[in-house]
């Protein structure tokens, strides 16, 4: 590899340069396309130019990569150079100055063209490409970046560029740098070759001489020829621009052409072709930077710049913009958690007094710490309480500050009595914002690692692997400083030892700073970590005497003393008393500043104790003298004691006033007045203890006083203040459910209004469960406001509270049955919501999150008509409502989809990152999204499919049969390799880039996908450390692989669990169950999993006798164990779950690290083969008999927020049965006018529902095979139905007065006999013709079954939709791909070939929809992805006026400015046998932004409005006339359509649903309005209407 810098010309040579004219200057301001800085000659001279890439310029933060590749004969200078001066090498001369290129990194590429001299060689273009491209991805510029990659090549330099670029889109081991490829400029590059070349070479062969790539340039050159049908393929990703030559060039008595416009340009869509007053040369030489070719090319640089960082805008933010840290704030949630942060940094940063701590930063092991010298990661300083900790801490930030390592120091403050502040999880979430704000390498591990991403659980140990371990740590890190204080505060800090701090590996430029008061816990825990893992030092009374001191003498100045001899009398008094206790001497101070004679100072030093609890107790005294106001002092203590985090001034006021009934002028004078010493206000107006150990003073079960705080009390206190608020008049929903009424709250609320939503029910579930009036309270407020409630919590963005609120609402519910039985109706309105919010956070949280006002009239009528959450909507909210008709549910289902294959069976089942794979037996392989379970699309494997597995973060999906290993790219559905599967496969794991397979004869074959998936060496296992060489001979009954433990584990009868070191590949031990004489059982295993969180070093194994066992495989010791009869295992990726079938069709989730079983859900009784869990842990489905089921259990969401000191203690089991849906609807029609609904079903039966209630009204006639498609023609009453075997029912109906329609004829009853299946049916009662369309062919039945037509179709198969003609009866359209085709109904002769101008590169036709609007006829054109996508890529719309018969025409009166300015007035004459015209889209810009969030067009409203699903799951419409905004207007579950590869739905009046068995009418949806502004750039939120 060649890597040059020459960056540093600019230092070491003084180059002068001016701007152009002034007009230049100001459009450089605006716009960047200007004129360049002029450059003066410095008449330096430099070589030809270096081979290799060659670093020209690099700012601070690239954002760009421009490389430069020459031609032929040139030279990485010469080639952009006008001559040997320096100043003429405009790349690194003239562009790093331009102030348009400032975010600009520029290479240059140089490599041996020059065909005069040197030696023959073989090298060609396909040589230097590959060149190139090694290069680029080996570049430390480059590889480790994530620019966008913009190449300029020259002449043949351009042809090198195109094969770089097809070889890193055709080799899976360049994948990331081929998407990088965002532009490639062509000058004067000979695409289709040159004569000039012919010449050349003959002249070459003249002398003796010949070079390959000079051949690679004549015209017609096989070569040429392949590079530009490849290119093809890849060139619709990427920009394209071709700049070509007008002038000859001067060759001595010769003057010519080189390469010619026709060859210097591609004729591909989109490519911009620019001609350049230039021949061969000049065209990328330049005198001056005011050169008009420069100009045009410098310019045309600076649109591709900004295009780049808009699309880097788009996909990743602006990574030096708040946007980005506003995103991430969002993903951690840690918004208001930063601000208290911030908060404390200052409080203690004020509360030091100038000149103290400096007695640390002298310490010989804190300056090597903060040197990173040979010393531990970890500096422990421990001391008393009240010692000056946390004010230790502050200076240090300061210090670090100061010394220049600030920006890469992060810092965190644990209170106790700040609930959040006390998480181990808040401190985690807190480093990581800090550290990623400082360092940008940190944002970009964090912009793909999180992307898309909301870390809303409390699971310490997945966030520390999601933030850490997978994310900070995987990057290349600057030095970075941790500051925590006061870690004994934190409500759980051992995992921060042994599956944290332990777990950091050495090369981890990492130092840790951890103040706490010293205790033998954690004593213990820092020890654990290992000699030599850190360096404690302890805060002694002698090493802050000095510190104490100066405070004293700070704040004695303002006593009342004779002289400074007497007050330097009183310090010292003072300081012998203090014994190193900060606090006692800030107390005392204030105290004595009280007295105001020197006899009384005296006195009250005298009387004041040593001891801070007798110094307390001595103000409790104090207190209970005063003669008014100890009930309010009883109501701040327990406030300020029992709160979850600080509340301010104002907050306090409010609670105040519901608690104790009364009104406070100034708070803070009250509290200073009356509670002494205990409670401050500090600086940010936070009322909170003076001290933590006065909490715990006052908490004291054994505290003697009419002050002290019982626990218990005081939660019940607050409770009622809390509930007080949310039932009274601020907190009820709005009169009616129109969302515009519902005002923003935060403009009129209370300022307590925040914490009583918040923390209400943690109050809740501390209080005492038998009080009377808190259980009144809390039925009112779930009879009512609850609703109000949870759009305020909505309102915050994060969803987490519902989830607690329900955990607490449990907690609460189970002491409140103790203490009352018979349990009265206020317990189940209770038990309800303790369903009913985690359902609701579970299946609407993108719903409420983006529109919380949603609650009141879109989300609630969703829910079960028996739950808690229906029952109170109908009862609270009044006036208009959304309503569904026809919905039979009355329970909450933990089944979010089931599917049903029939004809094959699954094998295999993976989850993905937004996909999850089923393996059938049959060799297919479906795809569905994870949170929709809509089909995605699907994969043929060609052989029963045994093993599925993702790659993490990719694309990649590995599929493995008997016979076949297949890796797959899942977005394009193309095959990236084929292997052959070693000897009966039996586990499949990826290991970053290589794929791992282990085989029933004990080894494992393995593939490096990093290198065209070369075939690596077998490596067996045995259970010997001396012979690895042969495999073991055993048969194995059980494996598993865990690639982050680097460990096999694998199970034989007759034998103890063998381990097996994948990084050493060494035999590591035995483990398993231990039996009563404490020897390894050697029972048949039946199953084996490891825990997947690398921190967690746990395996689960089932045992044939039914015992599941827990154990400590690297210890080999024994954890748990319980009899569960669970043969089939498999953990969630958070390490939390386990998930085991354990017979009769039962899944048994339990705690994987205590065997705690938590949850049981039955189905059918099959055998269920194999169970997979979703990455975020919170779904899991299974695969049993012919199903596949999707579980939505509300205890995995329940489980993944955790809540301090209020944990569920109640242990119960959560079980669930769900019965298998008995018939489900396939297919639907409606027809408004008749208010009918007709519906296909799975069992065959057509049946037909009433459009206004959704009640079937009579089943008209039924397949013996599941109904697939139904077609209705109402104008003449025919209906059509096809079933999976391809046989087709026409029957027409008629109308009745009293029965309505009724069949009154079978016209067709019959089966097409074809490979393959029919994709669309469409009828013509006039001539009694039915086409049948399948992919391969179409076919034209009279109405007696008999075959008229048979037309097939050539080449691939694809899909195409027929229409009836909008003008005339007589004639149907067929729409395919770029073409739509007229025919006659009776001959089905072709009347014209009309082109449609749309590019269906990687789209198929997915519907087409006829629409009347105003007397015209339009044509809605919806396509979707190609390879069995269903996901709608594209709208479009055409005027139905294209498919006329009169001449063609063009209508140039003048109109007024209205909807038909859009419509093209153009006809078309019948009759031709070519493309008569280009039919142009209307209103393509809107609809191209518009097709952005379209996941499936319903159809036209009967308001005339295009309505459709957005894919955010919202029933959005539009109208055609006027496409600058759309109407969003109800959100939909995504379960309504889980496991279907088609939304079935319709839409007159109201928008009508398939759901299961029902047929569902949203009644009165279309009347909630929210408009959505639509651009160029897409959807933005606009005002409500």
């Amino acid at each position: 590899m060649s890597i040059k810098n020459f960056g540093d010309k600019e230092t070491r040579h003084s180059t002068s340069f001016r701007f152009g004219s002034k007009a230049s200057l100001s459009d450089s301001n605006a716009s960047g396309l200007s004129r360049a800085p002029i450059i003066v000659d410095d008449g330096i001279d430099d070589s030809k130019g270096p081979l290799g890439l060659n670093l020209l310029f690099t700012p601070s933060e690239p954002r760009i990569d421009f490389i430069f590749v020459h031609g032929l004969g040139g030279g990485s200078r010469k080639t952009w150079s006008k001559s040997n001066s320096a100043s003429h090498f405009w790349p690194q001369e003239w562009l790093p100055k331009d102030p348009a290129f400032k975010d600009v990194r520029i290479h240059s590429f140089g490599y041996n063209s020059d065909y005069a001299k040197g030696k023959d060689n073989c090298l060609n273009i396909h040589h230097f490409g590959k060149s190139l491209l090694g290069e680029m991805s080996t570049s430390p510029y480059l590889a480790d970046s994530d620019t966008a990659i913009v190449l300029i090549g020259h002449s043949m330099g351009g042809l090198v560029i195109k094969k770089a670029y097809m070889l890193a889109r055709q080799d899976a081991s360049y994948k990331c740098l081929g998407r990088r490829f965002y532009a490639i400029y062509f000058l004067a590059t000979p695409h289709r070759g040159s004569d000039s070349a012919k010449t050349l070479k003959n002249l070459l062969r003249c002398a003796f001489s010949l070079r390959a790539y000079v051949g690679d340039l004549q015209k017609g050159s096989g070569t040429i020829q392949v590079i530009n049908d490849d290119f093809r393929q890849y060139s619709t990703d990427i920009d394209l621009w071709s700049f070509y030559e007008t002038q000859h060039l001067d060759m001595g008595v010769f003057s010519r052409m080189i390469v010619d416009p026709d060859s210097a340009v591609l004729g591909f869509r989109g490519e911009k072709q620019m001609p350049m007053n230039a021949d061969h040369r000049s065209i990328c030489k330049f005198e001056t930077p005011n050169d008009q070719n420069y100009l045009v090319l410098r310019n045309a640089l600076v649109t591709t710049i900004s295009g780049a960082v808009k699309q880097q805008a788009r996909e990743f933010g602006n990574d030096s913009s708040k946007d980005y840290l506003k995103r991430l704030d969002n993903c951690l949630g840690i918004s208001a958690l930063a601000l208290n942060q911030e908060d404390d940094l200052m409080t203690v940063e004020d509360s030091r007094v100038a000149g103290t701590c400096e007695w640390f930063s002298a310490k010989t092991s804190y300056i090597k710490w903060r040197d990173f010298e040979e010393t531990p990661r970890i500096l422990w300083v421990s001391g008393l309480p009240a010692s000056g900790k946390s004010v230790l801490a502050g200076s240090i930030i300061e210090q670090l500050h100061s010394n220049g390592h600030g920006p890469f120091c992060s810092y965190f403050f644990f209170k106790h009595a700040d609930k959040t502040s006390s998480r181990l999880g808040s401190c985690l979430r807190s480093l990581a914002f800090q550290m990623a704000s400082a360092d940008k390498q940190i944002r970009r591990t964090f912009s793909e690692s999180l992307k898309n991403t909301t870390l809303n659980d409390d699971n310490d140990r997945a966030l520390w692997r999601k933030l850490f371990t997978s994310g900070i740590f995987k990057g290349q890190l600057h030095r970075h400083y941790w500051i925590i204080d006061a870690l004994d505060e934190c409500s759980n800090f051992v995992p921060f030892f042994d599956g944290m701090l332990a777990k950091i590996d050495s090369s981890v430029p990492l130092r840790i700073l951890v103040t706490s008061r010293y205790t033998l816990e954690l004593d213990k825990l820092f020890t654990g970590l290992g000699p030599g893992s850190f360096h404690c030092e302890h805060i002694s009374p002698a090493d802050t005497l000095s510190d104490i001191k100066r405070v004293a003498q700070l704040k004695s100045r303002s006593l009342v003393v004779k002289d400074d001899a007497h007050r330097n009398e009183l310090v010292e008094q003072i300081l012998l008393k203090s014994q190193g206790s900060f606090l006692w001497t800030v107390l005392v101070l204030n105290e004595l500043s009280n007295s105001y004679s020197e006899e009384t100072i005296s006195e009250a030093l005298a009387e004041v104790p040593r001891e801070m609890e007798a110094f307390y107790k001595r103000t409790l005294d104090q207190m209970s003298q005063l003669a008014r106001g100890r009930n309010l002092i009883q109501a701040i203590l327990a406030w300020t004691t029992c709160a979850t985090r600080p509340l301010t001034t104002t907050e306090l006021e409010g609670a105040l006033r519901l608690d104790i009934n009364d009104n406070f002028v100034k708070l803070d004078n009250t509290i200073a007045a009356l509670c002494g010493q205990l409670v401050v206000v500090d600086n940010f107006g936070r009322v909170q203890m003076v001290h933590a150990t006065a909490r715990e003073f006052l908490v004291d079960q054994d505290l003697d006083s009419e002050f002290a705080i019982n626990p218990m009390q005081a939660h019940t206190r607050i409770a009622k203040a809390c509930l007080r608020y949310l039932t009274g008049e601020e907190m009820k929903p709005p009169r009616t459910a129109r969302r515009d009424s519902v005002k923003d709250p935060a403009n009129w609320r209370a300022a307590f209004s925040g914490y009583a939503c918040d923390s209400f029910s943690y109050h809740l579930a501390k209080a005492d469960p038998g009080n009377m009036e808190i259980l009144i309270l809390i039925e009112t407020f779930l009879k009512s406001n609850v609703i109000s409630w949870i759009e305020a919590v909505a309102r915050t963005r994060s969803l987490t509270p519902l989830i607690r609120t329900a955990k607490h609402l449990k907690i609460y519910l189970h002491g409140a049955s103790m203490e009352r039985s018979p349990p009265g109706r206020e317990t189940q309105i209770i038990k309800g919501w303790t369903t009913d919010l985690i359902r609701i956070a579970a299946k609407f949280a993108g719903a409420l999150i983006s529109l919380p006002s949603a609650i009141y009239s879109l989300i609630l009528p969703f829910c079960p008509a028996e739950s808690m959450a229906s029952i109170t909507y109908k009862a609270a909210i009044r006036g208009r409502k959304l309503s569904l008709l026809g919905l039979s549910e009355t329970q909450w289902d933990d089944r979010l989809s089931c599917m049903d294959f029939r004809q094959s069976q699954p094998s295999a089942i993976c989850y993905g990152d937004e996909l999850f794979a089923i393996g059938l037996r049959d060799g297919r392989i479906a795809l569905y999204h994870t949170v929709t379970c809509q089909e995605y699309r699907v994969l043929d494997h060609a052989e029963p499919v045994r093993f599925l597995q993702f790659k993490l973060k990719t694309e990649l999906l590995a599929s493995c049969g008997m016979k076949l290993v297949k890796i797959w790219n899942v977005r394009s559905g193309a095959t990236i390799h084929t292997m052959k599967p070693p000897f009966r496969p039996i586990s499949l794991v990826f290991s970053q880039e290589t794929l791992m397979i282990a085989s029933y004869r004990n080894y494992l074959a393995t593939w490096d996908l990093s290198n065209n998936a070369l075939k690596g060496l077998d490596r067996p296992w045995n259970d010997s450390s001396e012979d690895i060489s042969t495999p073991f001979r055993g048969q194995p009954s059980a494996i598993s692989i865990s690639v982050d433990h680097g460990m096999l584990a694998v199970a034989y009868n007759g034998r103890s669990i063998i381990l097996w070191d994948l990084e050493e590949d060494a035999y590591y031990g035995s483990c398993g169950k231990k039996m009563q004489d404490g020897e390894t059982s050697t029972h048949l295993v039946t199953a084996l999993v490891f825990n997947p969180n690398k921190t967690i070093g746990l395996l689960v194994a089932s045992y044939l006798d039914g015992e599941l066992a827990l154990v400590d495989p690297f210890n080999d010791q024994e954890i748990e164990k319980t009899r569960a009869n669970c043969h089939t295992l498999a953990a969630s990726p958070n390490g939390r779950f386990l998930g085991g079938g354990a017979g009769g069709g039962v899944i048994d989730i339990f705690e994987f690290d205590t065997l705690r079983l938590i949850y049981r859900v039955k189905s059918s009784d099959f055998f269920i083969k194999e169970i997979s869990f979703s990455r975020d842990s919170l779904y899991f489905a299974d695969i049993r008999g012919a199903q596949c089921n999707v579980w939505d259990s509300a205890i995995l969401l329940r489980e993944a927020i955790r809540d301090d000191g209020s944990e569920d203690t109640t242990g119960s089991l959560v079980e669930a049965v769900t019965s298998d849906i008995a018939v489900k609807i396939s297919s639907l029609s409606m027809d408004s006018k008749e208010n009918v609904i007709f519906c296909g079903k799975d069992d065959g039966s057509v049946c037909m529902y009433d459009l206004k209630t959704g009640k079937q009204r009579r089943r008209l006639y039924a397949h013996k095979s599941p109904v697939r498609m139904l077609e209705w023609w109402g104008h003449s009453l025919i209906l059509s139905s096809v079933d999976i075997s391809n046989v087709v029912f026409v029957s027409e109906l008629k109308k009745s007065a009293k029965e309505g329609l009724m069949i009154e004829k079978n016209l067709i009853q019959s089966r097409l006999d074809h490979g393959s299946a029919i994709a669309q049916i469409l009828s013509d009662p006039t001539c009694n013709k039915l086409l049948l369309s399948t992919r391969e062919s179409d076919h034209l039945w009279t109405f007696n079954a008999e075959q008229c037509k048979e037309q097939r179709l050539s080449g691939s198969a694809r899909l195409r939709r027929w229409l009836q003609h909008p003008n005339n009866p007589a004639l149907l359209i067929c729409i395919n791909l770029e073409t739509a085709k007229v025919y006659k109904w009776d001959d089905w002769s072709e009347v014209t070939t009309i082109s449609l101008a749309i590019n269906f590169t990687d789209l198929q036709l997915k519907n087409a929809i006829p629409k009347a609007s105003k007397g015209r006829h339009f044509i809605l054109l919806e396509l979707s992805g190609r390879n069995e996508s269903t996901e709608t890529r594209g709208v479009y719309l055409v005027d139905a006026a294209f498919f006329g018969s009169t001449e063609v025409t063009n209508d140039s009166a003048p109109r007024s400015a209205t909807f038909e300015d859009n419509v093209n007035m153009l006809t078309i004459k019948g009759g031709t046998d070519r493309p008569a015209a280009d039919i142009e889209p209307l209103f393509r810009p809107h609809l191209q932004a518009l097709a952005h969030c379209i996941a499936h067009v319903v159809g036209f409203s009967n308001a005339g409005k295009l309505v459709f699903l957005d894919k955010q799951s919202w029933i959005c419409s539009i109208d055609i006339e006027n496409m600058t905004s759309y109407s969003r207007h109800f959100f939909v579950p995504y379960d309504w359509f889980a496991g279907a590869r088609h939304v079935l739905c319709g839409v007159g009046r109201d928008v009508v649903f398939a759901r299961n068995e029902d047929v569902v009418i949203a009644k009165g949806g279309m009347d909630f309005v929210e408009r959505i502004d639509i651009d160029a750039r897409g959807p933005e939120e606009g005002s409500n209407v």
